[in-house]
C-alpha cells in the first residue's frame, strides 16, 4: 500500500501554502501577512501600508564596490517618474529612511513597518544591472550632464549592458536646462562671436571641456583680466549659455577650496566660470588653482578605517578679474608657480571696445553686452546637449586633426609656451568641429583663438615662466636698489645696516657698472628663493651674471671682503640669447 501511494500521480504535487508577500500598487507598498486559526486554517491578513509606491528596478555597484538597489517612484509635484540608487548599507537605517523622505516619499512610522519596508527594498523587485556613478561627464559612451540627464550612444547598448545611473549632486539640475532652441541661440547669441576673439574663447572653452578626456589632456583653463566695465563677465556668461542658465550656474571665486572641488566633481568633463577673483583671498586662489585644476580630491580617512576613495575630475575653468593671477597671489605674500601659470594662463580682456573687437552694428560695447545678457536668459542650454550628441559621432582622429591644424599655424614653440598653446588648440578645435552647433563659418573660431594666443604670446613670449620670473625679479631689484644707498662705492669703507653690496665703474663713458652683491641678498631678494643654480644659469646666459675666470661656482672673490655674485649693469642685456638653442 505504501508503494502504491508513493506512485500515485496526485502525490507528485505538493499542496499549495499561503505565504506572506509584498504588493506595490499605485497607492503604495503593502505587506500582506497570514494568520492561522485554531483549526489550522490559514488566511491573509488585511494589507499593511508601508510607504508611497516604490518600484525596485535593479541592482548596482559603484567604482568603490558599494552595492545599491535602484528604485523608481512618481514625484508628487511634477508627476514625473524619478529614479535613484539606495546604498544597501543604508537600507533599514535612519539615513536610508531619511533619503527616501528627502525625495518626497512617505515612509510610515513604526518599527515593524520600517523593518518590513527594509526587507522589501533589499529582497524584492527586478535585478537588472546598473552602474552607479557620483560625477557627471563621460562614462564609457554615456555622457552625464550636470543636471543628471544621460546622453548615450544607443547602438552600443544591449540588455546585458549595465545602465548608467547618476547618483551625484543635482543641486543645480534646474539651472542646467534648455530654454529656447539651438537656432535661436545661434541667431541671437553665438553669431556675435564672429570677429570677437574673447567671445570665441569663452564659447570655445565651454565646448572644449568634454574633449579633455577624449584627447587625454590635463585640466586647466584661462583667466581674462581688465577693468570692471570691459565686459569680461558678459563673455563668461555667454560661454555658460552653452550649458544652461548663466546667472545660476556661474560661480564666484569667494568660496572654499573644498567647495570648489565639490563643484568641479559635479561638472566633470564640463565648464566652470569663476567670476571676479578680487572677492577671493589669495590663499584660496592658490589652493584652487592647484586642487581644482589638479583634478583630485584631498586624501581623507574613512570612518571604518583606511582611506576614502579619492574623487577625480576633468574640467576647464574660465576665470575673470581686474588683474592677472600672478598679481593676486603675490599681493598675498605667496609665490606664483610655473605650473599655475601654464594651467591657468592670463590674458587681457581688453581688445578694442572692451572685450569686443567688432560691435556688429551696436553703437558701443555696453549696448552689445546688454543685448547678450538679456538674450542668454531666454536662450541657453541647447548647444551643450547638441554638442555631446555630435561628439558621440566623431572619432578621436578627427578631433586630433582639428587640434593639429591650429598648432601648424603657430610659430615654433618650446617648453611652457608649447603647453599653453596646446590648450588654445583644443579650444580652436572645438569651435571648428562645432560649426553646425554655433552657426559660425569655418575658420572663424580658429581666427578668434589665434588672436587670443597672439595676445598671450606678446606678453609672455616663448619663455618658460621660471626663466621670465628670474629675469623680472632681478630687473625689479636693480631698478629699486641699483642707485640707492644699499650699494656703496668700491673703495668706500662705509657699510650701512641694509647693505646689499658694492658697485664700480667698468665703462665710465657708457656709464656701465659692476654690482658685487652679498650672497644672502642675491639668493633671498634677487632670486627670491628660486633655485640658485638655475637662477645663475639664466642670468649668465643673457650676459648679466659674470662667472669667475676659474670657472668654479658663481661667486667671485673680493680681496679681504668675502665672496660676491657679480652683475654687469643695471639692465637686462640680451634676452634673445635665451633662444639661440
Amino acid at each position: 500500500m505504501e508503494k502504491q501511494s508513493q506512485n500515485n500521480p496526485l502525490n507528485e504535487f505538493e499542496q499549495a501554502s499561503i505565504q506572506p508577500y509584498y504588493d506595490c500598487t499605485r497607492n503604495g507598498v503593502y505587506h500582506i501577512s497570514i494568520a492561522t486559526d485554531s483549526n489550522g486554517n490559514v488566511s491573509e491578513k488585511p494589507p499593511v501600508r508601508l510607504s508611497d509606491p516604490i518600484r525596485i528596478i535593479g541592482r548596482g555597484t559603484d567604482t568603490a564596490g558599494n552595492h545599491y538597489r535602484v528604485i523608481a517612484w512618481q514625484d508628487s509635484f511634477s508627476h514625473q517618474t524619478q529614479t535613484a540608487a539606495l546604498r544597501m548599507a543604508d537600507i533599514g537605517t535612519n539615513t536610508g529612511f531619511q533619503s527616501l523622505q528627502q525625495r518626497g516619499i512617505t515612509v510610515h512610522a513604526g518599527r515593524r513597518k520600517r523593518e518590513l519596508l527594509a526587507d522589501y527594498l533589499q529582497t524584492q523587485g527586478d535585478t537588472s544591472p546598473f552602474y552607479i556613478v557620483d560625477k557627471a561627464g563621460w562614462h564609457g559612451t554615456d555622457y552625464i550632464l550636470p543636471s543628471g540627464k544621460i546622453i548615450t550612444k544607443q547602438n552600443n547598448k544591449n540588455k546585458n549592458t549595465p545602465q548608467t545611473l547618476y547618483n551625484g549632486d543635482t543641486s543645480q539640475a534646474a539651472a542646467f536646462c534648455v530654454s529656447g532652441s539651438l537656432k535661436e541661440w545661434q541667431a541671437q547669441v553665438s553669431r556675435y562671436a564672429a570677429g570677437n576673439s574673447r567671445l570665441c574663447l569663452a564659447i570655445g572653452t565651454a565646448l572644449a571641456a568634454p574633449l579633455l578626456a577624449i584627447l587625454g589632456e590635463q585640466n586647466g583653463g584661462f583667466h581674462i583680466y581688465g577693468k570692471s566695465s570691459d565686459g569680461k563677465t558678459t563673455a563668461a556668461k555667454v560661454g555658460l549659455s552653452v550649458w544652461g542658465q548663466p546667472e545660476k550656474i556661474k560661480n564666484a571665486w569667494n568660496g572654499t577650496a573644498l567647495g570648489f572641488a565639490n563643484a568641479a566633481l559635479a561638472r566633470n568633463d564640463n565648464f566652470m566660470v569663476l567670476d571676479e577673483i578680487a572677492e577671493c583671498e589669495p590663499h584660496i586662489i592658490a589652493k584652487t588653482t592647484y586642487s581644482v585644476i589638479n583634478g583630485k580630491s584631498k586624501l581623507q580617512g574613512a570612518k571604518d578605517g583606511g582611506n576614502r576613495q579619492q574623487s577625480e575630475w576633468r574640467i576647464l575653468i574660465f576665470s575673470t578679474g581686474e588683474y592677472d593671477l600672478k598679481n593676486y597671489i603675490e599681493r598675498g605674500g605667496m609665490k606664483w608657480e610655473a605650473g599655475q601659470s601654464v594651467r591657468l594662463p592670463s590674458l587681457p580682456a581688453m581688445v578694442r571696445y572692451g572685450v569686443y573687437d567688432h560691435l556688429h552694428g551696436f553703437h558701443n560695447g555696453a549696448a552689445l553686452s546688454d543685448h547678450l545678457l538679456h538674450t542668454i536668459n531666454q536662450q541657453h542650454g541647447a548647444a551643450g546637449a547638441a554638442w555631446i550628441e555630435k561628439l558621440l559621432t566623431l572619432d578621436v582622429e578627427r578631433i586630433q586633426a582639428a587640434r593639429n591644424a591650429f598648432m601648424q599655424i603657430l610659430p615654433e614653440l618650446n617648453g611652457q609656451a608649447l603647453r599653453v598653446a596646446r590648450r588654445f588648440a583644443i579650444v580652436a578645435a572645438a569651435l571648428e568641429l562645432a560649426n553646425e552647433i554655433t552657426g559660425l563659418a569655418a575658420g572663424v573660431g580658429m581666427a578668434g583663438i589665434k588672436q587670443c594666443f597672439d595676445d598671450w604670446f606678446s606678453i609672455n613670449g616663448n619663455m618658460d615662466y621660471e626663466t621670465r620670473a628670474i629675469l623680472d625679479q632681478t630687473e625689479n631689484f636693480m631698478q629699486l636698489y641699483g642707485e640707492s644707498s644699499r650699494f656703496v662705492e668700491w673703495n668706500n669703507p662705509f657699510v650701512n645696516h641694509d647693505h646689499a653690496g658694492y658697485f664700480r665703474e667698468i665703462n665710465e663713458k657708457a656709464k656701465r657698472k659692476e654690482f658685487w652683491i652679498v650672497p644672502s641678498v642675491f639668493e633671498d631678494e634677487v632670486l627670491r628663493h628660486t633655485d640658485t643654480q638655475q637662477g645663475c644659469l639664466v642670468l649668465h646666459k643673457v650676459g648679466w651674471l659674470q662667472k669667475p675666470k676659474s670657472g668654479k661656482g658663481w661667486k667671485q672673490q673680493r680681496f679681504q671682503k668675502g665672496r660676491y655674485y657679480v652683475l654687469l649693469g643695471m639692465e637686462l642685456p640680451n634676452i634673445e640669447s635665451l633662444f639661440d638653442d
